[in-house]
């Protein structure tokens, strides 16, 4: 049981981190040889992770992340989680916004630093709105 409390901790701190532009504790969730795959891009080492670019402000995010199943195996682990992301496009006007949901598949390490991603795939299921708004001419 400590294994899935420590690895749904891992999971809470990847969902924060994304609403809080918390890069560096972001990239910290992933060993140095973990690949990301999302809908705009696919990352190869926690490198690319870390450069990866970034929504600019005044864009805002909220994700809610929830029916969490890890399988541990020894020092690696499965994990697969539900989320629901709202993508604030200006915090001023929160009434511009587009929905996601779907949920991440990973696979995880035991680290000297703790269980660490080693990948995570985002499966986007459905969307409501433009998840990137068009710029105004």
């Amino acid at each position: 049981m400590a294994d899935h409390a420590a690895i749904r901790a891992l999971i809470d701190a990847f969902a924060i981190s994304i609403d809080t532009r918390d890069q560096e504790t972001y990239t910290d969730t992933f060993t140095e040889d973990a690949t990301l795959s999302l809908p705009f891009g696919s990352f190869r080492s926690r490198g690319e992770i870390a450069a990866m670019p970034t929504a600019p402000p005044p864009m805002t995010s909220h994700h809610l992340v929830g029916t969490h199943r890890c399988d541990v195996n020894g020092d690696d682990a499965q994990a697969r989680w539900n989320v629901i992301a709202t993508h604030i496009f200006d915090a001023a006007q929160p009434d511009k916004h587009a929905q996601a949901g779907g949920w991440y598949e990973a696979t995880l390490r035991r680290t000297e630093q703790g269980w660490r991603f080693s990948s995570v795939q985002l499966h986007i299921k459905w969307n409501s709105g433009a998840m990137i708004p068009r710029k105004s001419s």
